[in-house]
């Protein structure tokens, strides 16, 4: 049998981390995850890990918290971060998945959940892609209600030769007026402002607020030194755009922010810093840059299962997945 740990606090937990330290991924990480604490989400928590019982061995690790809905209690996996769902032991089989899901679904009916939301991660965020946990979750009766799409590019191809003869020009041009770079200072409330308000631009414009406020933003620079990395692009001396890059673990890159001034669109800077910071990803060794979310809001869901039923793989990756047990 599968036994289920809950993890109160897993910035000091040895087994959590070392798990972690074998399988990184940012969005299991205390100091990513510890900022909703910081400052005050009031998230209750439920990080959970699995491990068949009597062992040490730990098979999977889940972050998740319990949220209170219309009289229902809701297990969501995860409020406060991208993505959720279950990160797992390399080389994990069909048998121990469905092992854990079943697990899972006993811990959920004892602590008298109603339902439960899961986000999954696009497979390529895994340490080995497959589709197989997916499938065991549809197989142990949780159902997809919703689906967002992501673009991640395999920068190992990535090669200015195979770019576009318009693209080609375009970036010549912007190379020869716009000066990129890494911020490489200890973002404070001072030295920080500049760039956080031309992102706070940028979102305004499209009804929209950054996921991160100005102060949550410094925090996580601060505490994650080393997974986040900010890029500024300069016209001579103004700030024309920004980006932000999350490394999600050895293998993936996800660009979380990239934002122009308005000022300057006609000057294609985003542009040019999207393409600046995939160079340095494949320069850096990564091997994908996710560029972010398409969100289709349900609408191809009909589509989706469709294509599940007829191919064993997808030509795109899942962003976001909704999974609501039968129990």
């Amino acid at each position: 049998m599968t036994e289920i740990i809950r993890v109160k606090n897993i910035d000091k937990d040895i087994e959590w981390n070392e798990f972690l330290r074998n399988q990184y991924n940012l969005f299991f990480d205390q100091r990513f995850i510890s900022y909703n604490d910081v400052f005050k989400k009031k998230i209750k928590w439920h990080h959970l890990m699995f491990r068949p019982e009597g062992t040490n061995k730990i098979l999977a690790v889940m972050t998740g918290c319990e949220r209170d809905a219309a009289g229902k209690k809701y297990f969501v996996s995860c409020d406060g971060l991208s993505y959720g769902g279950f990160l797992w032991k390399r080389k994990t089989d069909l048998i121990t998945y469905f092992e854990v899901i079943e697990s899972f679904k006993i811990y959920l009916a004892e602590n008298k959940f109603n339902s439960c939301i899961i986000r999954n991660p696009p497979f390529r965020y895994n340490n080995i892609p497959n589709e197989e946990t997916d499938y065991a979750l549809m197989k142990e009766g949780f159902d997809v209600t919703g689906i967002s799409l992501t673009n991640i590019i395999d920068v190992r191809d990535f090669n200015f030769k195979k770019i576009s003869g318009p693209k080609k020009r375009s970036i010549k041009k912007s190379s020869s007026v716009i000066n990129v770079e890494l911020f490489e200072e200890e973002p404070d409330k001072k030295n920080f402002r500049e760039f956080y308000d031309v992102l706070l631009r940028n979102r305004e414009l499209k009804n929209v607020k950054p996921t991160h406020s100005f102060e949550e933003l410094i925090y996580l620079k601060n505490k994650l030194e080393n997974e986040i990395i900010l890029f500024t692009a300069k016209i001579e001396t103004e700030l024309a755009a920004v980006c932000v890059l999350f490394k999600i673990n050895s293998d993936m890159i996800l660009n979380f922010y990239l934002a122009g001034d308005e000022k300057f669109k006609m000057n294609r800077v985003s542009e040019f810093l999207l393409y600046k910071s995939i160079e340095w990803s494949k320069e850096n060794g990564y091997n994908y840059y996710d560029i972010g979310t398409s969100d289709m809001n349900g609408k191809l869901l009909k589509d989706y299962m469709h294509l599940r039923k007829n191919f064993s793989r997808m030509d795109f990756s899942e962003k976001l997945m909704n999974i609501k047990s039968n129990n």
